[in-house]
């Protein structure tokens, strides 16, 4: 796909059942393991450690994505592809809003239309950033990329994300996040207990 400078938004409107990337982050599955329900966490080897590893799957549903034609007109290295959107969990029958994530890319190679990519997903306990090369740009061949770091829970998070696309406006991923730090908020919550804010809307350009 080549990069023609007009934006172009995409509504969530994706099949359920698929995986930022995050491009970023993105470089999504289709089912996500909260905090308060992580059936699926382990505890970290370390001795007397409270650190966990998780898998969190979920879907991710672009609302906004634009490409950016820079420097030379038409595709060339150097242009950005970014990206926005809701995550949703579909362990349920009815897809749950659990977060959001955003990123870019930018093009790095033109044969493979590859990029170093950066995204961060947003949860209830916490921030995962992640960072790694994408081919096939803006809608990449499933990737695995690098869980770079985090905030709260995911302070000291390492890991991979593995991401598909399913359709323009459908990504799956798969967090496989190790050293997860468990902590209460200041009401003694933890941060999954802590309602998460409506998801934004994002006006068409």
């Amino acid at each position: 796909m080549g990069f023609a400078g007009r934006p172009f938004i995409f509504l969530a409107v994706a099949v359920l059942g698929s995986s930022a990337g995050l491009a970023l982050i993105g470089s999504a599955s289709a089912d996500v393991v909260p905090q308060k329900t992580a059936p699926t966490a382990a505890t970290h080897p370390a001795e007397g450690s409270s650190a966990k590893s998780r898998t969190i799957r979920v879907k991710a549903r672009l609302q906004v994505g634009e490409e950016l034609d820079l420097g030379t007109t038409g595709r060339s290295v150097g242009d950005q592809f970014v990206f926005s959107g809701n995550l949703v969990s579909t362990e349920v029958p009815e897809e749950r809003f659990v977060g959001r994530f955003g990123g870019f890319c930018v093009i790095t190679g033109l044969e493979r239309n590859a990029g170093q990519c950066s995204s961060t997903a947003v949860l209830p306990e916490g921030q995962i950033t992640v960072q790694g090369e994408q081919a096939g740009i803006p809608a990449p061949s499933p990737v695995v990329n690098a869980i770079t770091g985090g905030t709260g829970e995911f302070r000291k998070a390492r890991g991979q994300v593995t991401q598909r696309v399913l359709t323009p406006a459908a990504w799956q991923l798969t967090f496989e996040v190790f050293d997860v730090q468990p902590h209460r908020t200041g009401d003694g919550r933890s941060p999954s207990e802590v309602p998460m804010p409506m998801p934004p809307s994002f006006p068409g350009k």
